[in-house]
């Protein structure tokens, strides 16, 4: 008896489900489709995105050089084929493009095309052959690392094109290594994610854009030397980040709906931010990128005031270096955070003091659920303090196996007798990446396992020298639970 073919149902379904599908994959791997049969062959035509990225490097040594040279296919002639490619009822409505070097006419016709058909998502990442792959940050590694482009870069990138400005359709616009450019008439009434990154503006440019974008409700800006003071007059603004902007001075908020808020840099100057509505900050994310050591309490206090008036905080996340408690005022000062639901911590683990913060931080958090701790090793303290080494880290022990301490002297010790009332029945998820093992580590495992009698889950993702081993660590952890039922996973990078 013959078998019945099974029906397909994919191709069974309309053309416009499909494309819409289709439009969710890069446009290499969507256009290959019109190769499985007769039924799929003019369906690619009729998605509504173009998503390309250059395979071209573009690394400094010649072999390299010549290597994106021999590509088999030009990525100009890929972008223009798949935009021309289209049918004529298919207007490009994303375009998401990761280009290399890309020729300055073709460009601008790319992106011409795409404004032209009304486009609703913009997304155009540009490198160069002369752009350094450094972070625009001073507190990085390099004794060269400062919060500017290098004098080579600058006034070299390409010129954002006015028509990208002038679309009324568009709704997310991303740039990347872009030199911002703004002639005549700046129209954006549709706008409503906004992301630059690495922007060159010499003229100031930047406050003339966003006064232009009246529906903004996401703004992110990331290494931009040139922002120093801006009002974001926005009603809807819901989202602010600003990454590594080490130039700002005033940030001006006019949005009483402004929910997350995202700061990464070095301690914040006075009245850095400027809200109008603190307490309708659900979530806040402080990066502080700046050594911390040595620091005296009023350098503390702009960042501390911030969270002390975002009253009723869901979500906290906290990054500090070299580590929590090289100023006790981050956790001296930080208020009882009633309304906080997750907690995010990272820093480095360098003695018992830092386990203490890490618990009266938890003290103040009486409803907490879900707790996420991004313990540091000390080959990326290294590299921001020169002065440290692995030595004064860790003790030594002759208890580790493929970079783990199974060592069984893990206590309590470097806790003073307090209440933490969620443990007891609030967290009910503690994750933590980068588990390398070692001592105050598992100290700090073994003392949440221990006393969270409400957890259900705690998950551990262990570095690559120490992958090898995740049943034992596995089972390590589950010795220490005090609730039995808590589910324990393991997994490697």
């Amino acid at each position: 008896m013959k078998r019945r073919r099974q029906a397909d149902r994919l191709s069974a379904l309309p053309d416009e489900m499909i494309q819409h599908i289709l439009s969710q994959l890069p446009s290499e791997e969507a256009a290959r489709t019109s190769l499985l049969s007769r039924r799929w062959r003019h369906v690619p035509a009729g998605v509504t995105s173009v998503d390309l990225a250059d395979p071209a490097k573009g690394d400094s040594t010649r072999n390299n050089m010549m290597e994106d040279l021999d590509l088999p296919v030009c990525f100009a002639h890929k972008v223009t084929g798949a935009i021309l490619g289209k049918a004529p009822s298919a207007p490009i409505h994303t375009l998401r493009l990761d280009a290399f070097n890309p020729p300055d006419h073709l460009l601008d016709q790319w992106i011409g095309y795409a404004v032209s058909s009304g486009a609703e998502d913009i997304n155009v990442k540009l490198r160069y052959w002369h752009m350094s792959r450094r972070r625009l940050c001073p507190y990085g590694s390099s004794e060269e690392a400062s919060a500017d482009f290098e004098k080579c870069e600058r006034n070299s990138y390409t010129k954002a094109h006015n028509h990208l400005f002038r679309c009324r359709t568009l709704r997310r616009l991303r740039l990347t290594n872009w030199w911002l450019d703004l002639h005549g008439t700046v129209s954006m009434a549709s706008l409503e994610t906004l992301c630059l990154a690495r922007i060159m503006d010499p003229k100031g440019l930047l406050q003339h854009l966003l006064s232009n974008c009246p529906r903004l409700a996401d703004l992110t800006l990331q290494e931009c030397p040139s922002l120093t003071k801006i009002t974001v007059a926005s009603a809807h603004l819901r989202s602010l980040a600003v990454i590594c902007c080490h130039h700002a001075r005033r940030i001006k908020l006019g949005s009483t709906c402004l929910q997350s808020l995202h700061y990464k840099g070095g301690l914040p100057r006075k009245s850095l931010f400027k809200l109008a509505n603190h307490a309708g900050v659900a979530a806040l994310t402080v990066e502080i990128c700046e050594d911390l050591s040595g620091k005296e309490p009023t350098d503390f206090a702009p960042a501390i005031k911030l969270i002390r008036r975002c009253t009723k905080l869901a979500y906290l996340h906290l990054s500090l270096r070299p580590s929590m408690a090289y100023h006790s005022s981050f956790t001296d000062a930080v208020p009882c955070l009633q309304n906080l639901r997750q907690l995010g911590l990272r820093c480095t683990l360098c003695d018992d003091d830092d386990i203490r913060s890490v618990a009266v931080l938890l003290r103040d958090t009486q409803n907490l659920e879900v707790l996420s701790l991004f313990p540091l090793g000390p080959e990326i303290t290294n590299e921001v303090l020169s002065s440290d080494s692995e030595s004064d880290m860790e003790p030594e022990n002759n208890n580790v196996e493929d970079g783990v301490d199974y060592s069984s002297q893990v206590t309590d010790s470097g806790f003073w007798p307090m209440q933490i009332s969620c443990l007891d029945d609030k967290l009910t998820r503690i994750n933590i990446a980068m588990y390398r093992g070692m001592q105050l580590e598992k100290m700090l495992a073994k003392f949440l396992l221990s006393k969270a009698a409400a957890l259900e889950e705690f998950s551990v993702t262990l570095t690559a020298e120490c992958s090898q081993s995740k049943r034992k660590v596995a089972k390590e952890l589950r010795s220490w639970r005090s609730n039995h039922h808590a589910k324990v996973t393991v997994s490697g990078l």
